[in-house]
């Protein structure tokens, strides 16, 4: 029982260790965050990568910037594609329309998009809006 005790009172000192240093990582990338006239919603980042299986693969890390305590922001995502088909400029609205996403302070958003076969994409656009429609973010990415 003695050695339980003393392997459980170890952990938890390495927990409390473990605790202190994300608190003070946290407090970093908090500094590093925009505050003032940046308040709202961005995108901190887009990654667009071609999967062999014809899939665009994609992730994006959207934030909410401003005072602590502000409610959770309901709206939508909807991406764009653009590039080349069969030697033709193409322009891709992905279908199923614009998806619903809820965040707090910020959300991952991941998956994969279908693409038609011959398609060549070299842009891919992303839209943030709010549940009445209007823009709140956007952001595009090369391939």
């Amino acid at each position: 029982e003695k050695a339980a005790l003393e392997r459980l009172a170890q952990q938890v000192r390495q927990i409390e260790a473990e605790n202190l240093s994300l608190k003070a990582d946290l407090g970093f990338f908090e500094r590093l965050l925009p505050t003032g006239a940046d308040e709202g919603l961005s995108i901190r980042g887009l990654q667009v990568q071609m999967q062999d299986s014809g899939q665009l693969r994609f992730q994006l890390l959207v934030m909410q910037t401003g005072p602590k305590g502000k409610p959770d922001f309901n709206g939508k995502y909807a991406f764009t594609l653009l590039g080349s088909m069969n030697g033709k400029s193409w322009v891709y609205p992905v279908p199923g329309g614009p998806q619903a996403f809820q965040l707090k302070q910020y959300a991952r958003i991941e998956g994969n998009i279908d693409l038609p076969p011959n398609a060549v994409v070299k842009t891919v656009q992303v839209k943030l809006t709010d549940n009445a429609g209007a823009l709140r973010a956007s952001q595009s990415a090369a391939l």
